[in-house]
């Protein structure tokens, strides 16, 4: 009982929490503020590492029995360290000043407990939802600890099969490209978008710069002399460097990954201008440069899809009468998703 009162608990050091209170979320330290091993290395197992005199064990006695020796509660760094390791849900360090202030908290909980008792508290209705409640949250964040501990570390041999399955996420190519706005018309006014003569003209004018760039003009140059050419001033750079397929609409996508180094697209017709690519290079990511971008993603994936299975066959029905309608509200980073 006493571990599932803790778990309200947020024991804090410069903002490092020792209870992990979000699902997904994990407790955070610094390396510095992280607990020194030598700390600990002369506080045995067995040893006391908190005492309470006046703080019988067992039932309490008279005033008496609290002012004698043997009425005191002990407990062992051993003790200690299985609460504290048992409600870090993160697993990560824990910083001496948390540490501290989670021994107080506890010793306070402690010196409570017996005149709760008394009261009778443990015997009330509120108590025992309170307790069911607590145990359900429980179950839940360690469950979902415990997949996250199953599919966080993906074998070398499941990355292996995701890279060789999705090679083409980690195809890049280096391209420089040619914009000519269409929102401008021809003669460097600013015009209000949309087709007709005023795109001719630009579609003309790409193609031009098109023809220029199979030929082996400059990309800088085209581009300055574009801009020129509508009057406008603030000239985009040319050299995007390396692109992944993702970083284009599918239908671009398709046909840039499809060139050769050297080769020249069509012009493209996007919403805001039209668009030449020349490609500079082409290369495959080797699997030792991506593997731990691909184990992140496969832990995340793998968890997603555990979690989904859980939830995604009950269906929740909320009473709109009771509850109101659906209010859409933003995940902020670090909330708990539950209270």
């Amino acid at each position: 009982m006493r571990a599932y009162l803790l778990l309200f608990l947020l024991a804090t050091d410069a903002g490092v929490l020792v209870a992990q209170t979000a699902p997904g979320a994990a407790s955070q330290v610094s390396a510095a503020q992280a607990s020194p091993a030598s700390a600990e290395s002369s506080v045995r197992p067995e040893d006391a590492v908190i005492t309470l005199r006046g703080v019988c064990s067992g039932p309490a006695g008279t005033a008496d029995d609290k002012k004698a020796d043997s009425c005191k509660t002990v407990v062992s760094r051993r003790e200690f360290e299985f609460l504290s390791d048992s409600i870090n849900l993160g697993g990560k360090p824990i910083s001496m000043g948390a540490r501290q202030n989670l021994a107080k908290t506890y010793a306070e909980y402690l010196v409570y407990e017996q005149p709760a008792k008394q009261a009778g508290l443990e015997d009330t209705a509120r108590y025992a939802e309170i307790m069911r409640w607590l145990r359900l949250r429980m179950l839940t964040d360690l469950l979902r600890e415990k997949i996250v501990e199953k599919y966080r570390s993906p074998s070398d041999a499941e990355v292996a099969g995701y890279y060789q399955e999705h090679i083409t996420e980690f195809e890049r190519v280096h391209i420089v490209r040619i914009m000519v706005p269409r929102n401008v018309s021809g003669d460097g006014e600013a015009g209000n978008g949309g087709t007709g003569e005023r795109d001719k003209k630009l579609l003309a004018l790409a193609n031009e710069a098109r023809e220029r760039v199979v030929k082996g003009d400059d990309p800088e140059q085209i581009q300055k002399d574009v801009y020129r050419s509508l009057g406008i001033g603030a000239v985009p750079p040319t050299d995007l460097g390396k692109q992944a397929r993702k970083d284009f609409v599918s239908e671009e996508s398709a046909e840039l990954f499809s060139l050769k180094a050297g080769d020249v697209s069509k012009v493209e017709t996007e919403l805001a201008s039209f668009v030449i690519y020349k490609v500079i290079s082409k290369e495959t990511l080797p699997e030792n440069e991506v593997k731990d971008q691909i184990s992140r993603e496969m832990a995340r994936r793998n968890i997603e899809k555990a979690n989904q299975a859980i939830t995604q066959s009950v269906e929740p029905v909320y009473n709109e009468k009771y509850f109101g309608p659906p209010v859409a509200e933003p995940l902020v980073p670090g909330k708990p998703a539950h209270p």
